[in-house]
C-alpha cells in the first residue's frame, strides 16, 4: 500500500460492495458474502444495512411502548437465527454492549418523546449490529474483515430532513486512515454524525448512499449494490407486468428512475460518482444474472424508452395569491409550509399567477389549512396517477410522444402533460385509465416479457 504525502491513494484498485438488507435473511446469503469478497482481486470495501426487517422492528420500538427487554431478546434472536452456526458473535461483549446501549436508549425514548436524536441513535442500531455479524462471518471463512462503525470512520453528516447528505471532504481523512490498517473493512451504511456530534440517520435506503460516498472518497474502481432482484425493470413490478432487465443506464437516467420511485435504487447515490465517471453495479446476490450497469449518459440522436414510473394515487394542487401577480412571489413560501408537514412535490410548475404542484394523496391534506391561513387560494384535482416515460435522445420528441399519447382515442381527453426535460416524459392520467396506459406503453416501446413462449 502507497498513499501520496497529501493523504490520497496511489495504485490502489478498489471495489465497495453494499449488502442491503434483503440481502441478509439467512446463513447462505452470508455464505454468499463471504464467497464475493474472497473471490474479489481488488482491495474490497464493505458497507452493510441492518438485516432484513430490523429496521422497521426499530421504528415499530420508537412508536411502541413495548417492554424493551423483550424486544432487545426479539432482535438478538434474529442475529442468532441468520448466523446460526457460527452465532458465537452473538454471545459477545461487544455485542451484549450494544444490546445494553440499544434497551437504555428504547427507554429514553419512552420518556422523552419525539425527541429525533433519540429516534435516530436507535435505528443505527440495526447497521451496529450487523456489521459485527457479517464481519466475524468472513473472518472465519479467511478473511482479514473488521466491522467499523460511521463513528469511528467519521462520517460527516450535514443537511436536515431529506437533504441530508455525507460530507465527502469530511468524511475523507477518517476512512483513509481506516484503509491504512490493512483489513478489510465492514462498515455500517445508512447513517453518520451531524455537525452537533450526534448519530443522524439519512433516508430509508440509505446505505447505497454511504457505498457511494466512499466509492468516490476512495476513486473506486466501481460500486456493487447487491439486491435480490435481478436488476433494475423496465416496468415496477407493483404495475402487474413482467418488466425485462435494463442491462445499462446512463447516470442520469437512473437518478431520474430512483426519484420517482424505484425502490432498488436510491436517488441521492447517484451524484458522488457521476461527476468522476465510477460506475454502478446492481447485481442479485444469488443467481448468475448481470443484472444493470450505470454509467455515463449516452447521447443518441433517435429516442430511446428504457423504463415507466408510475406515481399513484397523486392529486393535482393548484395554488394561486391575491396579492402576488407572478408565482415566484409566493413559491417560496408554499414550499415552506411543505416543508413544515413533511410534503414533498412529485411536480411543481409555476405558471403567470399560480403554481400546479403534484402530491401524494396521502399527503395533500396535512398543509391545505395553513396554506388557507396564509391567504392562498387553493383548488384540489382529483385522485390521478403520474406516469413517466425515462431514456435518452428526448430533446427533439416530446411533441411526438404526446401526438402518439393523443392518437389513443380511449384516453386522449384524460391526459394532461407536465412540463418535461433531461431523461423523461410525464403525463398525468385519469386513476381509471392507468392500467390500459402502462400496459400500451410497455408494448410499444419493449419494455416486459414477451407472452409467447418457445
Amino acid at each position: 500500500m502507497r498513499f501520496s504525502p497529501s493523504g490520497g491513494l496511489e495504485s490502489m484498485s478498489f471495489i465497495v460492495h453494499k449488502f442491503g438488507g434483503s440481502c441478509l435473511k439467512s446463513e447462505s446469503d452470508l455464505a454468499r458474502i463471504a464467497e464475493i469478497v474472497n473471490n474479489s482481486e481488488e482491495r474490497v470495501v464493505v458497507v452493510i444495512s441492518a438485516f432484513n426487517g430490523v429496521t422497521n422492528l426499530l421504528l415499530g420500538a420508537i412508536d411502541e411502548c413495548e417492554s424493551s427487554g423483550d424486544f432487545v431478546g426479539e432482535i438478538r434472536a434474529i442475529h442468532r437465527e441468520i448466523s446460526l452456526s457460527t452465532a458465537e458473535v452473538v454471545e459477545t461483549e461487544e455485542f451484549a454492549r450494544l444490546l445494553t446501549r440499544l434497551q437504555s436508549d428504547l427507554k429514553l425514548s419512552q420518556s422523552s418523546h419525539n425527541d429525533i436524536r433519540v429516534e435516530h441513535r436507535i435505528l443505527a442500531y440495526g447497521e451496529k449490529l450487523a456489521t459485527l455479524v457479517v464481519a466475524d462471518y468472513l473472518r472465519r471463512s479467511g478473511a482479514t474483515a473488521e466491522s467499523i462503525s460511521a463513528e469511528e470512520i467519521g462520517i460527516a453528516i450535514i443537511g436536515e430532513g431529506r437533504q441530508r447528505r455525507i460530507d465527502l471532504a469530511a468524511t475523507s481523512p477518517g476512512l483513509l486512515n481506516i484503509i491504512q490498517k490493512g483489513v478489510i473493512p465492514v462498515i455500517t451504511g445508512w447513517y453518520g454524525s451531524n455537525e452537533s456530534g450526534e448519530i443522524a440517520v439519512l433516508e430509508r435506503g440509505g446505505s447505497d448512499v454511504t457505498a457511494a460516498a466512499i466509492a468516490r472518497i476512495l476513486q473506486a474502481n466501481n460500486v456493487v449494490l447487491w439486491k435480490d432482484v435481478e436488476g433494475v425493470l423496465a416496468v415496477p413490478p407493483r404495475l402487474g407486468l413482467q418488466g425485462l432487465r435494463i442491462p445499462y443506464l446512463g447516470y442520469s437516467e437512473a437518478s431520474e428512475l430512483a426519484r420517482l420511485g424505484s425502490t432498488v435504487l436510491h436517488p441521492h447515490c447517484i451524484e458522488p460518482v457521476a461527476t468522476v465517471g465510477i460506475p454502478i453495479e446492481l447485481r442479485p446476490l444469488h443467481g448468475a444474472g448481470n443484472g444493470t450497469v450505470i454509467g455515463p449518459d449516452l447521447h443518441l440522436e433517435q429516442p430511446q424508452v428504457k423504463a415507466i414510473a408510475c406515481a399513484y394515487p397523486v392529486r393535482m394542487v393548484t395554488i394561486r395569491s391575491p396579492i402576488h401577480r407572478r408565482a415566484s412571489g409566493f413559491t417560496l413560501k408554499v414550499l415552506e409550509i411543505l416543508e413544515q408537514h413533511d410534503v414533498e412535490a412529485w411536480f411543481l410548475h409555476a405558471l403567470p399567477g399560480s403554481i400546479e404542484l403534484i402530491i401524494d394523496d396521502d399527503g395533500f391534506n396535512r398543509p391545505l389549512e395553513d396554506l388557507k391561513r396564509s391567504d392562498f387560494y387553493v383548488e384540489v384535482g382529483e385522485v390521478s396517477a403520474v406516469i413517466s416515460v425515462i431514456g435518452s435522445g428526448f430533446a427533439n420528441w416530446s411533441d411526438g410522444f404526446k401526438q402518439m399519447m393523443l392518437e389513443q382515442e380511449c384516453w386522449k381527453e384524460g391526459l394532461k402533460f407536465i412540463n418535461s426535460e433531461g431523461p423523461s416524459l410525464h403525463f398525468l392520467a385519469d386513476k381509471n385509465e392507468l392500467d390500459g396506459i402502462i400496459e400500451f406503453l410497455s408494448h410499444t416501446f419493449g419494455l416486459i416479457e414477451s407472452e409467447i413462449q418457445n
